[in-house]
C-alpha cells in the first residue's frame, strides 16, 4: 500500500552509491637493502694496497729524478775539469811551438863564402827538470837575447798550478802568471817529453867547417805534453790530455866549409 508524506515532514535523501575508485588502497614498499649495500666503501686492505701501490710509483719516479739530476751534475763537472784542461793545454801547445824562433836567422844559414856563421843562440829547449820546460824566442826579433825572452812552464806542487814564468838574460824569474784556477783544478801531472829527429845535408866543397859538425845535421824536434788533474770540489773526477807540438823552428847544428 502505498503511503503518502505527511505536511510538514521531511524526506530522508538516498545514500550515495559506492564509488570503485575512491576505495581503492594503493600499497608502496620500501627499496630493497641491496641498494645501502652497495654504499659501505672500501675495506682496509683495499686502502693499503692501494697506498702501497701509490708509495713504490712514487719511490720510483723520485728515483729517476734524482739519477737525472745526479746525471746532469756529473757531466757539469766533467765538462768544468775539460775546460779548465784544454785551455791550460792549448796555451801551453801555442807557446811551444814558437820556441827557437830567431829573427836573424839567415845570419845562420851557410852558403859560399859566408864571413860568419852564426848559431842560434834561442835553440835551446831544456826538460831535463821534471814538470818542467825552459825555452826562448825572439819576441822583439832583434836577433839578441834580452830580458823576458827566456819562458819556462811548470808545475807548482804548493797549490796544483800550473805557472809560466818569464826570466831575464841572466835567468833570474820576473814574472809568474798562473794559468790555471788553484780553486777549482787540482793539477796532479805535468810532463814534457822531446823527440828528436835529425836529417844530414850536405856540403858542396870538402872539409871541416868553422863549426861543428861537418855537414850540417838538421833537428827536428818534436815535444809531447801530457797534462793530468782533478776538481777540487771532487777529486774522482779527473782527466788525462795528451798532445804533441812539433816545433816550428828547427835547429841547425854545424857548418859547411868556406
Amino acid at each position: 500500500m502505498r503511503t503518502s508524506a505527511l505536511p510538514g515532514s521531511v524526506r530522508p535523501a538516498a545514500a550515495p552509491a559506492p564509488n570503485a575508485a575512491a576505495s581503492r588502497v594503493t600499497v608502496r614498499h620500501a627499496p630493497a637493502p641491496r641498494a645501502a649495500a652497495r654504499q659501505r666503501g672500501i675495506s682496509l686492505t683495499e686502502l693499503m694496497i692501494g697506498l702501497t701501490i701509490g708509495l713504490i710509483v712514487m719511490a720510483g719516479i723520485i728515483g729517476l729524478f734524482s739519477g737525472h739530476l745526479r746525471s746532469n751534475n756529473d757531466l757539469l763537472r766533467t765538462t768544468r775539469l775539460n775546460s779548465e784542461l784544454r785551455g791550460a793545454m792549448d796555451l801551453i801547445v801555442r807557446d811551444l811551438r814558437r820556441a827557437s824562433y830567431w829573427g836573424d836567422s839567415v845570419a845562420g844559414v851557410w852558403y859560399p863564402n859566408i864571413p860568419v856563421l852564426l848559431s842560434n843562440p834561442f835553440f835551446t829547449v831544456d826538460t831535463a827538470t821534471a814538470e818542467e820546460v825552459t825555452y826562448r824566442y825572439d819576441l822583439d826579433s832583434n836577433g839578441i837575447v834580452g830580458d823576458n825572452e827566456t819562458y819556462r812552464i811548470r808545475r807548482n806542487a804548493t797549490d796544483g798550478t800550473i805557472e809560466m814564468l818569464g826570466l831575464n838574460a841572466g835567468g833570474a824569474v820576473t814574472a809568474t802568471t798562473p794559468i790555471t784556477d788553484a780553486d777549482l783544478t787540482n793539477i796532479t801531472a805535468l810532463t814534457f817529453t822531446p823527440v828528436d829527429r835529425t836529417a844530414t845535408t850536405t856540403c858542396l866543397l870538402a872539409g871541416a867547417g868553422a863549426v861543428l859538425p861537418t855537414p850540417p845535421v838538421i833537428h827536428i824536434r818534436q815535444i809531447t805534453v801530457t797534462l793530468a788533474g782533478q776538481l777540487r770540489s771532487d777529486a774522482t773526477v779527473s782527466r788525462t790530455l795528451t798532445e804533441s807540438v812539433r816545433l816550428r823552428n828547427d835547429w841547425i847544428q854545424g857548418s859547411c866549409p868556406s
